[in-house]
């Protein structure tokens, strides 16, 4: 009986953790949503792509941001007093802030090569990115203090609030003359806004409680992870814009949108059990009840958002997002966004099985989607010939990839009573 409450205690406090980061992820995306619009309207489907590539690769770089608000999370959520807490948080804090000056140096250096590999017309539009990323990477570190104390609330208000600096930024700076140039420096300067918004409450001074190797080992697999998982959200866009005419690359763009809300609606599932199942004992999380709630969190979304775009006729969004905005084959924009919407859905399911074992140990599938990752990018690149194709390919293989990572977890779980049984016996023996 004690062990079913605490098991109903934590189910509740996922359920209703995801419930306040889905209320502001819901705001986020409806922000995000006008901020597109604006800008696919002021910047046509030509600068619109550009702004898009551009902000992927801070996404991809997000990796590193990622890594340490996960990591952070996790370890700061298994800290039984404040002052532990806060001595995990200033390390990674000052790690992860030698690793934002690095990508920004790095940025600022090959800032030609990457504008040009993106068809950009300004490689200063790069440099200005660059700021923005120094300041990425710590901003994870303190999401992910507030995250790991189950600020919830806190941590849903800053991600909203880089949403809403990022849309006024771009919308004012527009109306005001701007181009791509303002709309990539309100970008920057929406996640400054972000990381000194951030209530951090620090106490006492006790040396970081977490060893070196411990911490690299953390690291390493969250880098792992989140760079694989980058890759497989974020490689569609920057290969598009590559292979494609700048008019099929904003219509692509426009099509990902859709994918980033899915995600991004997912990740609220994600933030809210991480940092619970991290700090639970093993025999809390050992229910199947307990993934399978978050998964079909996920799967209602996502599903019922791809149904709306399967049904939407297309003629809605090009007045949305403006003429430009039109496929000129036989396939809709709103089969394209259906079917992207799709393939978003079975990967995010895919991205919540491996967080969740991330939670308590170190994953390996980390690995499997990493290079996965590597096996999207060579599929696209082979089956560039039409966007439909290139929808289609990541919907296969994020199929594949989610039967891979769930069989192992579905094993471990259904052994268990077989195991619990014959450990059972062998005690009964012994007596």
């Amino acid at each position: 009986m004690i062990r079913a409450a605490k098991q109903k205690s934590l189910h509740a406090r996922i359920v209703s953790g995801s419930l306040v980061l889905l209320t502001g992820s819901g705001l986020t995306m409806a922000i995000n949503l006008g901020y597109n619009i604006v800008i696919a309207r002021y910047l046509g489907s030509r600068g619109f792509g550009q702004a898009t590539a551009i902000y992927t690769l801070l996404v991809v770089l997000s990796a590193l941001t990622l890594s340490f608000q996960i990591v952070s999370a996790k370890v700061i959520a298994q800290q039984p007093t404040a002052e532990r807490k806060t001595a995990v948080y200033r390390y990674f804090h000052r790690v992860s802030w030698t690793c934002g000056l690095v990508v920004g140096v790095v940025l600022e250096i090959f800032q030609r090569p990457v504008a040009d590999y993106l068809n950009l017309p300004n490689s200063g539009l790069i440099a200005m990115i660059a700021v923005g990323a120094m300041f990425y990477v710590p901003l994870g570190t303190r999401r992910g203090f507030i995250q790991g104390e189950c600020g919830f609330r806190d941590f849903a208000f800053n991600l909203t609030l880089e949403q809403a600096a990022r849309f006024a930024g771009s919308y004012g700076l527009i109306l005001a003359g701007g181009g791509l140039t303002a709309v990539i420096a309100a970008n920057s300067a929406a996640i400054l806004i972000s990381y000194f918004a951030i209530p951090i409450r620090l106490t006492g001074r006790l040396p970081n409680p977490l060893s070196r190797s411990d911490a690299a080992r953390e690291l390493t697999q969250a880098a792992v992870f989140f760079a694989g998982q980058m890759l497989i959200c974020n490689c569609g866009i920057v290969l598009v814009k590559h292979y494609f005419q700048a008019q099929q690359a904003g219509l692509y763009a426009a099509v990902a949108t859709v994918g980033r809300v899915i995600f991004s609606l997912s990740q609220a599932v994600v933030n809210t059990a991480f940092p619970l199942v991290a700090a639970t004992k093993a025999e809390e999380r050992k229910d199947l009840r307990l993934i399978a709630t978050c998964l079909v969190l996920v799967l209602g979304m996502g599903a019922g958002i791809s149904l709306v775009l399967w049904l939407g006729p297309a003629a809605v969004w090009t007045h949305i997002l403006g003429r430009g905005f039109v496929d000129a084959g036989r396939y809709g924009i709103s089969e394209l966004m259906s079917l992207y919407a799709i393939a978003t859905v079975i990967y995010s399911m895919a991205a919540l099985i491996i967080t969740f074992e991330m939670a308590y140990k170190i994953a390996n599938s980390s690995w499997l989607q990493l290079a996965f990752s590597g096996i999207l990018i060579a599929a696209i690149c082979e089956s560039h010939a039409l966007l439909r194709g290139v929808i289609l390919v990541q919907l296969a293989l994020m199929a594949v990839f989610f039967v891979l990572v769930s069989v192992p977890l579905l094993y471990s779980v259904f052994s268990e009573p077989e195991e619990r049984l014959t450990g059972a016996a062998l005690h009964a023996v012994h007596r």
